[in-house]
C-alpha cells in the first residue's frame, strides 16, 4: 500500500487516479495490454464509470461488498475501479482455487453481489451463496459521472494466506490505497510492467493497476495464471520492462529456453512473497546485477524491507527497512533483542488492518502501531534486515501459505495410508514445492496388518487425490516413504526433521 503520505488522499481513489490521468494528460496512452489489444486510460476509466452504473441498477450501497471472482484482465480493472467509484468495497479472490477454498472465501466475505467469469468461477452462481452477474451486463450501462465518499472510507478487502487457520479478510480505505514509493524504483509512462502475482494479492494488484493509474506505464495481464514458458513469450512480444514475481516463478524462469534475452530487457525485477534462497541468489545476481530487488511486507501493514541482493553476501540478507517505518526484534515476552539477535520482527506503521473472520465484521484498522509479523528474522549492524522463515510451521509454496494439516487428512483418507506428513522442499531449481512423507497401510490381501510398504504406483495415487482435490500450490510434488513419523513426546510431528530429510531426496 502507500508509503507517501504526503499526497491528500482524502477523496474517492478512483476520481483521485481519473484527476490525475487528466492532468498528466495520458488520457489516449496505453494503460493495460490485455486479450489481445490495448487499452488507454480512457477507455478503462470509461468502463469504471459504466460499472459503478451497473453496480447501482443491482440496488448496491455505500459500503456493500462485491466479491470479484474474475482473472487478471481489463474487466477486472473495470470492477475494482467501478466499486470505488460508486463507495464499495471490493474483494478480489482468486479463481483458481478449488471449488472448496473459493466457496469457503465467499461465505467469509458476506458480499452483497458476486462479478463472475463464465470461464471460471461461473459455478458460484449455482451456489445459492448471493446474486451473481457477469461484467457484460455491468459494463453495458451508461457511466456514472458522480463519486462517492473516499478518505476514510473502506474500498478493498484481500485474504490472508491463512497463517494460523482460515484466511482472513482485511480491509483498505480509500486513503490507504496507491503505488509503492521508495528511492531507485524504476516506473513512468516509458516503462511496461508484467506482474505474475496476481491481483488478489496486495502486490500484485499494487503492481499491475496502482502503479499503472499513478506513474502511466503499460501494464500486460495474463487471463490465465502464467507459466514461465508464457511469461517469457509476453515479454518478449510487449518488451516488458519491469518484472514482479515470486523467487519460485524466477527459478522456474530461468529453466525456460529466451530466459536470457527476455530478462536481459528488464529494467527493474522484484522478488516477493517468498524468501530469497541462496542458490536462486547465486544465479539471478549474476544475470541481473542491480537490475534485481528484493522486496518484503506483509498484507496487514504493508511493506517493509527493500534491497539489493548483489550488495549482500549473506542470503539472509533482505535491505533496509522503507523510509519512515521503524523495524525492531524481539523475543516471546516482547522484549526488544539486541542487533544481530533472532526474534519475531515488529515493525512500526501508520496504519495497519487486522484481518476479520467474516466481512460483516470489518473493517479493524489500527494506526500508529508496532505490528508483529510472525516472521523469525534479524537485524544487523547496519540496519539491514534478515529474514529467516516464519515462526510456525506453515510453509509458503508460490507465494502462498499452505497449513499442513489440511494436505495431511486428505492423504490419510486414502485407505492404504497410516499416516502422512508434509513440509516443503526445496528443489535442484531453487523453486519451493511440497513433499509428502507417508507411512503406508499393508496392501489389501496381504498377511500382514499395519505399515507395508508403498510404490510408484500408489504414490502416483496420492498425488492426483491431491490434485484433484486442492488449490495446486497444496499439491505434493512428490512422494517419500518412511516406516514412523519423526514425533515428539507430546506425539506432535517434528517438521524441523521433515525438513532436513528432505535434503537428502532432493
Amino acid at each position: 500500500m502507500r508509503e507517501d503520505h504526503r499526497v491528500d488522499n482524502s477523496e474517492n481513489v478512483t476520481r483521485r487516479w481519473a484527476k490525475h490521468v487528466r492532468e498528466e494528460g495520458w488520457s489516449e496512452r496505453t494503460a493495460f495490454h490485455a486479450d489481445g489489444r490495448a487499452w488507454t486510460f480512457a477507455e478503462v476509466l470509461d468502463g469504471a464509470a459504466r460499472v459503478a452504473t451497473g453496480y447501482r441498477s443491482y440496488g448496491l450501497r455505500a459500503g456493500d461488498r462485491v466479491l470479484l471472482a474474475l482473472p487478471d484482465s481489463v474487466q477486472m480493472v473495470w470492477c475494482l475501479l467501478g466499486a470505488w467509484q460508486a463507495g464499495l468495497v471490493a474483494v478480489p479472490v482468486n479463481v483458481q482455487m478449488s471449488r472448496e477454498d473459493l466457496t469457503r472465501d465467499a461465505v467469509t466475505a458476506e458480499p452483497a453481489l458476486a462479478v463472475v467469469d463464465s470461464e471460471t468461477a461461473g459455478w458460484l452462481g449455482d451456489t445459492g451463496l448471493t446474486p451473481t452477474t457477469e461484467v457484460g451486463p455491468l459494463v453495458a450501462a451508461e457511466p456514472d459521472e458522480g463519486f462517492a465518499a473516499g478518505g476514510d472510507a473502506a474500498a478493498l478487502a484481500v485474504f490472508t494466506s491463512g497463517t494460523t487457520g482460515a484466511p482472513k479478510l482485511c480491509f483498505f480505505r480509500h486513503r490507504d490505497l496507491g503505488a509503492p514509493r521508495a528511492p531507485g524504483l524504476v516506473s513512468g509512462p516509458d516503462t511496461v510492467g508484467l506482474s505474475v502475482s496476481r491481483m488478489y494479492f496486495v502486490g500484485g494488484l499494487s503492481a499491475s493497476v496502482f502503479t499503472t493509474l499513478e506513474t502511466g506505464q503499460m501494464a500486460v495481464l495474463s487471463r490465465p495464471r502464467a507459466t514461465p514458458a508464457a511469461a517469457v513469450e509476453l515479454m518478449r512480444r510487449h518488451h516488458v520492462t519491469v518484472l514482479f514475481a515470486q523467487p519460485s516463478f524466477l527459478a522456474r524462469l530461468l529453466l525456460e529456453p529466451g530466459h536470457a534475452e527476455v530478462l536481459g530487457n528488464v529494467r527493474q525485477a522484484f522478488c516477493a512473497g517468498e524468501v530469497l534462497s541462496a542458490r536462486l541468489r547465486e544465479q539471478l545476481v549474476p544475470i541481473m546485477g542491480d537490475r534485481l530487488l528484493n522486496t518484503y511486507g506483509t498484507t496487514e501493514a504493508g511493506g517493509v524491507a527493500l534491497g539489493l541482493p548483489a550488495d549482500y553476501d549473506v542470503p539472509s540478507a533482505v535491505g533496509l527497512p522503507l523510509p519512515g517505518r521503524p523495524v525492531r526484534v524481539v523475543d516471546a515476552g516482547g522484549r526488544e533483542l539486541p542487533t544481530g539477535s533472532r526474534g519475531e520482527l515488529h515493525i512500526r506503521v501508520p496504519v495497519a488492518t487486522r484481518g476479520v473472520a467474516r466481512g460483516g465484521l470489518g473493517p479493524d484498522i489500527l494506526t500508529d502501531v508496532w505490528w508483529p509479523t510472525g516472521d523469525l528474522a534479524s537485524i544487523d549492524g547496519n540496519g539491514v534486515v534478515h529474514a529467516h522463515g516464519r515462526l510456525d510451521d506453515v510453509e509458503v509454496i508460490g507465494g502462498k501459505n499452505v497449513v499442513p494439516s489440511e494436505v495431511e487428512r486428505l492423504l490419510e483418507s486414502h485407505p492404504r495410508v497410516l499416516e502422512a506428513a508434509v513440509s516443503s522442499v526445496r528443489r535442484s531449481a531453487g523453486d519451493m514445492s511440497l513433499r509428502a512423507y507417508v507411512v503406508a497401510a499393508a496392501a489389501p490381501g496381504s498377511p500382514e496388518e499395519g505399515p507395508g510398504r508403498g510404490d510408484d504406483a500408489l504414490a502416483a495415487e496420492l498425488v492426483e487425490l491431491a490434485r484433484s482435490t486442492l488449490s495446486w500450490y497444496k499439491v505434493p510434488q512428490d512422494v517419500v516413504w518412511l516406516d514412523a513419523l519423526p514425533r515428539n513426546g507430546n506425539g506432535k510431528v517434528v517438521r524441523r526433521v521433515l525438513r532436513a530429510q528432505g535434503d537428502q531426496f532432493v
